[in-house]
C-alpha cells in the first residue's frame, strides 16, 4: 500500500537567525551563506519518505524582520500548521528572547507541534544561551524536541526534517486519517493543515 500525506510546516524566528539557509541546506544539500532576506513569506513543497510513507511537505519560511511582523498576516500562516519551527541563533542571545513574539502566532486550536532549533551550532555560542535556559524555554513552549544545527557543516539539518515527518506520521496515526492511495479515489492524499496541494 502507498499513502500520501500533505503536512504544513512553518519557520519562525527573527531575522538572520538562519531559517531560509536551513532550508536551502536541506532542499538543495549545499551551504549558501549569501541568501537574501526574506521578504515576507517564502514557500516550498518537499516530498520525503518516511518509513514507506509519502509525505508532501509545505514549507512555510516566514520573514522575521520586525515589519513583517507587524504586517498582521503571519497568524494565518501558521494556522492550521502540524509542526512550527521556531528557530533562534546561537551566536546571539536577544534571538531566543524574540521567541516569545512567535509563540502568539502559533495556532493553539490547530494542536501544532513546536520543536526548538537552535541555529549556527558552528561558531561560537553566546554565554547567556545556557542549557538550563534552553530547558526552560522548551518546558514554557511545551516544546516536543530542540535540535542544534549547523547549516555550513550540516549538523542535525536532517534531523529538523525527519521530526517533522514522524510528527506528520504520528498526526495522522493518531487521528485515524490513514487512507491508501486505492481508497482514496481521485482524492490521493490527507491533508493535515493547510491547503490540499496534490
Amino acid at each position: 500500500m502507498s499513502y500520501k500525506i500533505v503536512a504544513k510546516v512553518v519557520f519562525g524566528g527573527d531575522g538572520g537567525v538562519g531559517k531560509t539557509t536551513l532550508i536551502q541546506r536541506y532542499l538543495t544539500g549545499e551551504f549558501i551563506d549569501t541568501t537574501k532576506m526574506t521578504i515576507g513569506v517564502g514557500f516550498h513543497i518537499h516530498q520525503i519518505n518516511y518509513q514507506g510513507k509519502e509525505i508532501s511537505l509545505s514549507v512555510w519560511d516566514c520573514g522575521g524582520q520586525e515589519q513583517f511582523k507587524k504586517m498582521g498576516v503571519f497568524e494565518n500562516y501558521f494556522r492550521g500548521a502540524i509542526v512550527a519551527v521556531l528557530m533562534f541563533d546561537l551566536t546571539r542571545g536577544l534571538t531566543i528572547n524574540g521567541l516569545d513574539a512567535w509563540m502568539k502566532f502559533v495556532d493553539t486550536y490547530s494542536n501544532t507541534a513546536i520543536i526548538l532549533v537552535g541555529g549556527k551550532g558552528d561558531l561560537g555560542r553566546d554565554p547567556f544561551i545556557s542549557s538550563e535556559l534552553i530547558e526552560e524555554v522548551m518546558e514554557k513552549y511545551n516544546v516536543i524536541r530542540y535540535i542544534e544545527t549547523s547549516s555550513a557543516n550540516g549538523i542535525g539539518v536532517g534531523m529538523v526534517f525527519n521530526e517533522i515527518a514522524r510528527l506528520s506520521v504520528e498526526r495522522m496515526e493518531k487521528h485515524c486519517l490513514l487512507y491508501t492511495s486505492d481508497a482514496a479515489d481521485e482524492e490521493d492524499s490527507v491533508d493535515l493543515g493547510g491547503r490540499r496541494i496534490i
